[in-house]
């Protein structure tokens, strides 16, 4: 078969293609982004984690009008074991928005392997499910929130509060503590501290 004749089957979807990045294959069918959360516990079932935290957004219009949304951010993790990547659906009030796909998955009956848990195992975007599937539970978790302003042009601004956790690994007395910061739910900065005991 000629290049071209394959480019002109595949535009016309002669042979099925893998899902794109929007969705998620699982036994019960296709999850796209726009279908309900009932949609994808019903073709994919539960999560292997699942984290929430709410975002508040103030949006103001001009001086004395403005408009606050409280919006429920969830991400749910997959884990298909180590022939397959991981993939975390990211659910705004009961809506998948997006899926993302990760390292491949940890065996399901043992326990994660926790080397340093630094950036070489981690990076930054990662969500806590992939920290989990790789790192394991942390010693310690702190959390806070923060307000953010975004200008969004002209004398429009936004104020977010958005989620903030700090979770310490312990790795032991010959190993430095791993400190990784997320922001709503995604890593955003991995640093080194003492050494564990």
């Amino acid at each position: 078969m000629n290049p071209l004749t394959l480019i002109i089957l595949l535009s016309f979807g002669v042979f099925p293609l893998t899902a794109n990045a929007d969705s998620l294959s699982c036994d019960g069918g296709i999850v796209s982004s726009g279908d309900s959360v009932v949609d994808l516990l019903m073709k994919c079932g539960q999560p292997d984690w699942k984290e929430s935290h709410q975002e508040e957004i103030t949006d103001r219009f001009a001086p004395g009008l403005k408009q606050r949304t409280y919006v429920t951010v969830e991400q749910w993790t997959y884990n298909f074991g180590p022939q397959q990547l991981l993939r975390t659906v990211t659910i705004k009030n009961g809506v998948v928005t997006g899926v993302k796909t990760g390292q491949y998955g940890p065996s399901k009956d043992r326990e994660p392997v926790k080397p340093e848990c630094g950036d070489r195992i981690i990076s930054t975007g990662d969500t806590k499910g992939e920290v989990l599937a790789k790192c394991g539970n942390p010693y310690y978790r702190t959390s806070r929130n923060e307000e953010l302003r975004e200008q969004l042009g002209g004398t429009q601004s936004r104020e977010v509060v958005v989620a903030v956790e700090e979770w310490t690994y312990n790795c032991g007395p010959q190993r430095f503590l791993r400190i990784i910061t997320f922001r709503n739910g995604h890593v955003i900065d991995i640093r080194t501290g003492k050494y564990g005991n």
